[in-house]
């Protein structure tokens, strides 16, 4: 059950109430226009997600929409982050200046949700939480008959918001048990529905009472809508599924939107399988494109000369590098923009950059807790230095010619192993050649991309093999899969579950 509202909080709610009643916003329809898609992806994991449902959106469901992606703050996009988005045609906004700008009290991406659409530069906009994959593309929504009939468009959860729950009295609203929202996806109609929009932001702005009694941001849009008499339209399917990934319908029943609440995309490790799901390889795929070409975390280069620049850019032209480390230890490094890695990244090697000290110009090789190699230039390609972190050995760094991106994409090893497999044969050998894919994906960058090329585009009839070996093999070369906090909340809070299939 819910926790009980004080008397301060109550009159507190009540007064805020009566202002949505009767207030009008700040802000004239005529400063938006057209239709977008706005994600909220702040911070490593969240924008993990984002990602995959941007990608999915622009290359495999031909989703031509603009897109919005808000977060809070540099602590939570770097540059190259936003630069990952941007080559997707996405917007990328902070949302801290603006909130300064307004007053909002804005100050968590749950917060974050209801103030991004109403401030977004779209007309018309459709909220997507960061963790959705869209069955086919989602603007066909903004054509529903019902969504035209209200300018609203609200999905159900799979829990009752009931009629005992404290919100009710404290808001002034007649107690009721009725179906909960679940604002995984939301569509509005700013022109039509501003006032609702308006009070919705108002309401997360006492998110330190209201988030006591209702769970997050979801029912503030119910709320907030029925606060100003707006009119709306709840799609009359409940969504399908588990507690890990709910399938939203569309007004006829047929899946629209799949939200891994409980399943969210990890940066490395073993991802969530579910029966059924769509554009599992799709999102895979995704997975791989970014964990080449990012770190994982949110990484800002320090403040460095011009000179030093100007260095960095001749060696990320220079092309890949390759590293030696000690005697024994040789490696293909590829030094990308914004100081990230691409193949050659490891725990020690997350970020790069350059700088100058007194003996010119450095290049560092780094982990979050600090430098780990330190290599000082000897001539046009070549570095020489050693690896900072126990034991301490030489180290060298030599330019090299073919980019390890155009092996990857080209004919090669694999290849050979998997004709000598003879897959799709009655002799094929799929075991043999799990176990040397394996071992090759450990020494030759290329291997997963390779694969995921095979997979997509080889013999049909040696697809499926190789989707599965796939798996196995980028498990095995992946890191530990970090525990995917399964918030259990909203189990304590005035909501019961809903049954049957529909309100």
């Amino acid at each position: 059950m819910p926790r009980a509202l004080t008397d301060e909080e109550i009159v507190r709610l009540r007064q805020l109430a009566q202002d949505l009643r009767t207030s009008t916003p700040d802000i004239a329809p005529g400063q938006f226009d057209g239709r977008g898609i706005v994600v909220c992806a702040g911070g490593a994991s969240v924008f993990t997600n984002a990602y995959v449902l941007v990608h999915l959106l622009r290359n495999t469901l031909g989703c031509r929409l603009p897109i919005e992606v808000w977060h809070l703050g540099a602590g939570e996009m770097s540059a190259s982050m936003a630069a990952l988005l941007e080559e997707l045609d996405v917007s990328v906004i902070d949302a801290e200046p603006i909130i300064a700008a307004h007053g909002a009290g804005i100050r968590d991406g749950w917060q974050l949700k209801p103030f991004a659409m109403l401030w977004s530069r779209f007309a018309e906009v459709l909220l997507l939480d960061a963790d959705q994959v869209p069955v086919r593309d989602p603007a066909e929504c903004f054509e529903w008959l019902e969504y035209h009939a209200t300018g609203t468009v609200f999905w159900p959860d799979i829990v009752r918001l009931r009629a005992s729950n404290p919100i009710w009295a404290a808001l002034g609203l007649p107690p009721r048990t009725t179906i909960s929202m679940e604002s995984g996806q939301v569509l509005v109609d700013k022109r039509r529905c501003l006032r609702a929009l308006a009070a919705t932001v108002r309401l997360n702005e006492a998110a330190d009472v209201l988030y006591q009694v209702i769970y997050g941001d979801k029912d503030t849009f119910l709320l907030g809508w029925e606060l100003v008499a707006s009119s709306f339209a709840m799609v009359p399917h409940l969504p399908f599924g588990d507690e890990r990934v709910l399938t939203q319908r569309d007004f006829a029943g047929h899946p629209m939107f799949q939200h891994r609440t409980g399943g969210k995309w990890l940066y490395g490790g073993e991802q969530l399988r579910t029966e059924n799901f769509a554009h599992m390889d799709a999102c895979l795929a995704a997975l791989a494109v970014l964990g080449s070409r990012w770190s994982g975390r949110v990484f800002h280069l320090p403040d460095r000369s011009g000179a030093a620049r100007q260095v960095e850019a001749e060696v990320i032209a220079g092309g890949p590098l390759r590293l030696e480390i000690g005697q024994d230890e040789q490696l293909e490094v590829v030094l990308r923009p914004f100081g990230e890695i691409g193949d050659g990244r490891a725990l020690d090697r997350q970020n790069w950059w350059c700088e100058e000290d007194g003996d010119g110009i450095v290049l560092n090789l780094a982990r979050p807790e600090g430098v780990t190699y330190r290599f000082t230039r000897m001539g046009a390609g070549y570095w020489t230095g050693q690896r900072l972190r126990p034991p301490v050995v030489p180290a060298h760094l030599t330019t090299i010619s073919e980019p390890a991106a155009q092996r990857a994409a080209q004919p090669g090893l694999v290849d050979e192993l998997v004709r000598a497999a003879r897959l799709g044969r009655p002799d094929a050998d799929e075991d043999r050649l799990r176990e040397a894919l394996i071992l090759l994906a450990r020494v030759e960058p290329g291997t997963i991309a390779r694969l995921h090329q095979l997979a997509a585009e080889g013999p049909p009839e040696t697809r499926p093999v190789l989707k599965r070996i796939l798996d196995v093999v980028a498990k095995s070369n992946a890191g530990p899969s970090p525990s995917v906090n399964r918030d259990s909340r909203i189990l304590r809070t005035g909501y019961a579950p809903a049954t049957g299939d529909g309100d």
